[in-house]
């Protein structure tokens, strides 16, 4: 199964935005993507009354996905914007882990290849004690930590990774999202200067802030011509290459 596992340091990163602009950038390439949210937290109501992900919602018109596949992309979608175990517990509702595993195998036999994007940080409860990193685990597909340039990236991005490597994840490399090159001084490129060093990791990009790009909007035009420009997207296809051939 050939694909990508986009995680960050915390929640509010900025990693739909990456997720979107790599699948967008992808189908820009002539790549048949698809994405997956496998749990959304703070959904709203639509028209009818259904609680939606605007995150999963971003990520199909991104990747040009049909809205046919919207429960596969989203198998759970909770109201409460609190972390998913604990929204579903006051939401009554009960989450079968399963769901995520069959969801993503069957969009693998429909796409190639699919980004899944995960929720809050990589220790966030999904359901009781299983974690994103438990999700992550048995996907097995390289991961991308989405960061922020600013003051305390460091320490959180190098506990990301270290805890990630823990569990035997294979991280691939990082992103950092929020990038603002003609105000970038000392404390952003120190930054990413250590944060190369200690994590012994590439830096595969640095995002800029697109104010013409909004997920609650679903706004994404231009959003491929930003990841050719601001991500390495040939090293990121690589990472995919490596595992199975696009």
């Amino acid at each position: 199964m050939a694909g990508l596992f986009i995680t960050a340091t915390d929640t509010e990163v900025g990693k739909t935005v990456i997720t979107g602009a790599i699948a967008a950038a992808l189908r820009g390439r002539g790549c048949d993507v698809g994405v997956m949210k496998p749990v959304a937290s703070g959904g709203v109501a639509d028209r009818m009354g259904n609680i939606m992900a605007e995150d999963a919602a971003f990520l199909m018109q991104a990747a040009g996905i049909d809205s046919e596949e919207s429960r596969l992309v989203n198998p759970v979608c909770l109201a409460p914007a609190l972390t998913p175990a604990v929204a579903a517990a006051i939401s009554g509702v009960t989450i079968n882990i399963q769901d995520f595993i069959t969801s993503f195998q069957q969009l693998t036999q429909l796409h190639n290849p699919v980004i899944v994007e995960g929720v809050g940080g990589i220790v966030a409860p999904l359901w009781k004690k299983y974690t994103v990193a438990d999700l992550m685990a048995e996907l097995a597909l390289p991961v991308i930590v989405v960061v922020r340039p600013n003051l305390g990236t460091i320490n959180h991005t190098v506990l990301t990774v270290e805890y990630g490597r823990s569990r035997g994840l294979d991280i691939a490399g990082i992103i950092i999202n929020g990038w603002k090159q003609d105000h970038a001084g000392i404390l952003e490129t120190s930054n990413e200067e250590y944060i190369k060093e200690m994590t012994g990791l590439p830096i595969l990009g640095k995002f800029p802030y697109a104010p013409g790009i909004s997920v609650p909007k679903g706004k994404t035009a231009g959003l491929a011509q930003l990841a050719e420009e601001h991500l390495q997207m040939d090293a990121i296809i690589e990472v995919i290459r490596g595992r199975k051939e696009l």
